[in-house]
């Protein structure tokens, strides 16, 4: 983070600062969310929260020695602290300050599947020209995109953000901070559908960042998606013939990955994405279009595309003496899960998935998993485990075609409890269910099997 003075936190929060005046000029030389870190040069910011309320922290993060805090209420005791009507706002306004004042390309990435996974694609392959930055971890949201921005050092010259959203509006906000100049859009899928309503909402919300992309900025989407498709005035990327990037002679490899080649404007390059499945090819177009926009050459984005690896969680492979496990318990989603079933379909050994519920689906929540267990009884998965209350829906529709390699278990702990006699030596075995789940804790005891 780039230091700046007290004095513009109360500018761009638009608050009213009480406490000792010889503090504004102090530079701030951190912003936090947790008091539990602040320490001297931080500015806290306490959030209102479903489960907690930040202010009752506000003592602990002053006597850690913390130079002032934002407050949504008038505080006792000369507690210094800048008085605003509310102070997610708040951070979002110093965040939107802070990035306009240290102004570098931003590169903007939504989607309702393989955000994160294209971030990172980005980032490798960005980077082998730019000193780039990318959003840590998951910081995708109302308080995670501010915090995410404030890591933005001197050292970088573009910027790669993540927004996330399961409310309309929200990819607005985020916008408003970032102002991106290109903005991809991955797909539209029936993520968070619950708090949408329809595809075409979930499209909507969505393309709520080109309200703040810059002028002359760039629109990059998947060309193949029929919601993308009807945006006017994008940098299409895909298999389809009409895309203005498209990846041709596709040759998967198993779980080593896929040989593609690119094609654009008459030029063409072999490359290979080192991630097994189709779709971690539509995350490699995403970031050779972002490249192109950029200025690197196809040659140069084909190195890049090679030195990709898999980030924790999102179909990292791992091998014990016994099995092999498709680590993709980050999140889930119906596409996400039929493409990591595409994957598993074209692994050896015995193929056995355990799939855990997809939250926030909306009405349609039982039909969804019901299908997504057609889909993997259909697709060759020997062995189909289904974990939690919404995933009997899951093992309904997987036993429609293999009634006696579907089971159910309503928690983790009952499945932990069978696990090690329903595996054998040789298995294949995808993991992969909502965040919520914390289907890590699979994937751990499957290690130590």
């Amino acid at each position: 983070m780039i230091p700046f003075p007290l004095s513009e936190a109360v500018t761009a929060c638009g608050g009213q600062f009480f406490g000792d005046a010889a503090l504004l000029p102090q530079p701030v030389e951190r912003v936090s969310i947790d008091s539990r870190s602040c320490g001297a040069g931080v500015l806290y910011v306490p959030i209102l929260g479903q489960v907690h309320d930040g202010h009752k922290f506000i003592p602990g993060a002053m006597e850690a020695g913390a130079l002032c805090t934002l407050s949504d209420r008038p505080l006792p005791n000369g507690t210094p602290h800048i008085l605003v009507s509310d102070t997610t706002e708040a951070l979002q306004r110093l965040a939107e300050r802070y990035l306009a004042a240290h102004r570098i390309p931003v590169i903007g990435v939504t989607g309702s599947a393989g955000k994160t996974s294209t971030k990172e694609m980005l980032y490798t392959v960005l980077s082998r020209r730019f000193p780039a930055f990318k959003t840590p971890g998951n910081l995708n949201n109302q308080t995670g995109v501010p915090q995410a921005v404030f890591q933005l050092g001197p050292e970088h010259s573009l910027a790669i953000l993540e927004l996330g959203t399961n409310h309309p509006g929200e990819i607005r906000a985020l916008s408003r901070i970032i102002r991106p100049d290109i903005c991809i859009l991955t797909n539209i899928g029936v993520a968070h559908i619950e708090f949408f309503g329809s595809r075409e909402n979930i499209l909507r919300g969505k393309a709520e960042m080109l309200d703040y992309m810059q002028p002359g900025g760039t629109l990059i989407v998947n060309g193949d998606d029929d919601m993308l498709r009807t945006l006017d005035n994008a940098f299409r990327f895909g298999l389809g013939e009409d895309n203005d990037l498209r990846a041709t002679a596709l040759l998967e490899q198993g779980l080593a990955g896929t040989a593609f080649t690119a094609c654009y404007r008459g030029e063409q390059k072999d490359m290979f994405v080192p991630a097994p499945g189709r779709h971690m090819v539509y995350n490699a177009l995403a970031a050779v279009a972002a490249g192109l926009t950029l200025g690197m050459t196809l040659s140069e984005l084909g190195e890049g595309v090679g030195a990709y690896r898999p980030s924790a969680g999102r179909m990292d492979i791992k091998t014990t003496p016994r099995f092999t496990i498709l680590d993709d318990t980050y999140n889930a989603n119906p596409a996400s899960v039929m493409a990591a079933i595409d994957v598993l379909e074209r692994a050896g050994g015995r193929r056995v998935c355990v799939l855990g519920d997809m939250l926030e689906l909306g009405p349609d929540s039982a039909e969804f998993h019901e299908v997504t267990g057609l889909y993997a009884a259909n697709h060759g998965v020997e062995l189909i485990l289904c974990v939690g209350p919404n995933a009997g829906a899951i093992c309904r529709g997987a036993a429609q075609i293999r009634p006696r390699s579907a089971l159910h278990f309503e928690t983790q702990e009952e499945l932990h409890r069978v696990l090690p006699e329903l595996v054998q030596d040789g298995d294949t075995i995808l993991v992969k269910g909502s965040r919520g789940m914390r289907l890590e804790r699979t994937v751990a005891l499957l290690m130590a099997l």
